[in-house]
């Protein structure tokens, strides 16, 4: 038997990090495929299915934290795989944990030949990854929900 180490991202993730990485300054960190369960913890009754979706190994693909690793933003990378029924039921259950826990939601998507959709609640910024256009709106989009972000902000005191 064998056993070799895997690539972590693929490469339509790996654009995206670069893209995210673009966005925020030293104040944040971007983690990679976290555990929503690390992200969400349950504080009162849930509904069985989502109390049974937050104990599985679902994972967002990106997460970007303040340096006291307090969530600021999920950027979820949808692609075709996204549209099934059973995908939009698993990203629907997401989505409403992260709403309960506070922490905003981005979905990214490129469509049509280099165009990356960010779409948030209230915005949909079209980003022309070829030339750059609306590059600067799509980071401010980026940044606005960092600084902004409304997740408790627990602090680490040293002894």
């Amino acid at each position: 038997m064998s056993v070799k180490a895997k690539r972590l991202v693929n490469p339509y993730e790996e654009r995206m990090l670069e893209f995210l990485h673009t966005c925020v300054d030293n104040n944040y960190k971007i983690h990679t495929q976290v555990g929503l369960s690390q992200i969400c913890e349950q504080v009162s009754n849930l509904d069985w299915e989502l109390k049974k979706f937050l104990c599985s190994p679902s994972a967002v693909d990106a997460l970007i934290t303040d340096l006291n690793y307090n969530p600021c933003l999920v950027v979820e990378f949808q692609s075709q795989y996204h549209d099934s029924a059973e995908a939009r039921e698993r990203d629907r259950k997401k989505a409403t944990l992260l709403e309960f826990a506070k922490v905003p939601l981005i979905y990214s998507r490129v469509k049509k030949c280099g165009l990356l959709y960010l779409s948030s609640p209230d915005k949909e910024v079209v980003l022309n990854l070829f030339t750059g256009e609306d590059r600067e709106e799509a980071q401010a989009l980026i940044r606005r929900y960092c600084m902004e972000s409304v997740a408790p902000q627990v602090q680490l005191i040293a002894w």
